[in-house]
């Protein structure tokens, strides 16, 4: 009746909203109506202790400095292979062919390296950034385009992401709070523990309000097993270590 939700596969912030979308939905269909209240209110206060946690100051305050960061760095990538890009088709032969060397040098480490999760394109990066700046061919081609601005940018946003991760991963391991990891498993067995509920009561006493509910859930359930599915297509995309599963 339920599709089977991915959940282990959702990273943390898509595992949240995919909660948090659950207890909207099943609220706008009456938790006591539906006759769950219990069930509902056991799955909010889980969600909401996530929230807290998520939120925890000295540990995910450096949040927004590694998104602003890991931005940065991903305007740098899609800079840097889109004018080489544009270059494969320039009419001289210098910029035609150099154009083509950075783009062979970057697609060597994938064409969607901002799609890696945090640790993954912070090394992949770190191989591509070492072989632009120390390859002969590569320094040359880049001097030839104008564009060693565009990887010293890449370089410094790398180191400075790579550094405050660090810092925050050393932050995260002092505190003395429950792990996601526990907090997803908690929530997921209470977010199963609804949808039984709910099905045995759609089933004993079947009506068009339980189906209705029924077919929001698995709307929502569809949509994030989706995106688990475009990222497990993508070839260069790792799977997320626990501490990325924040990214």
């Amino acid at each position: 009746m339920f599709i089977s939700a991915h959940v282990f596969n959702y990273r943390t912030k898509e595992f949240m909203q995919f909660i948090r979308n659950t207890l909207m939905i099943v609220s706008q269909h009456g938790p006591e109506a539906l006759q769950v209240k219990a069930q509902y209110q056991q799955l909010n206060q889980l969600y909401q202790q996530m929230e807290v946690s998520y939120q925890q100051p000295g540990t995910h305050n450096l949040t927004p400095q590694l998104i602003q960061l890991d931005e940065q760095r991903d305007q740098t990538i899609i800079c840097l292979r889109t004018i080489s890009e544009g270059y494969t088709r320039h009419p001289k032969a210098t910029q035609r062919e150099a154009g083509q060397q950075v783009l062979a040098c970057i697609d060597r480490y994938g064409n969607r390296l901002y799609s890696l999760n945090y640790s993954a394109e912070t090394a992949t990066l770190k191989q591509l950034l070492h072989e632009l700046q120390t390859k002969p061919e590569c320094i040359s081609a880049l001097q030839a385009l104008h564009l060693e601005d565009v990887v010293k940018d890449m370089k410094r946003a790398n180191q400075e992401f790579e550094k405050l991760f660090i810092q925050r991963l050393e932050e995260a391991s002092q505190a003395e709070v429950q792990s996601t990891r526990e907090q997803m498993r908690q929530t997921t067995d209470a977010y199963r523990t609804l949808l039984r509920h709910l099905e045995a009561h759609a089933t004993l006493t079947p009506s068009n309000e339980y189906q209705l509910l029924i077919d929001h859930l698995n709307e929502n359930i569809t949509h994030f097993n989706e995106m688990v599915n475009r990222r497990k297509s993508t070839p260069e995309t790792t799977p997320v270590a626990s501490e990325d599963t924040e990214a």
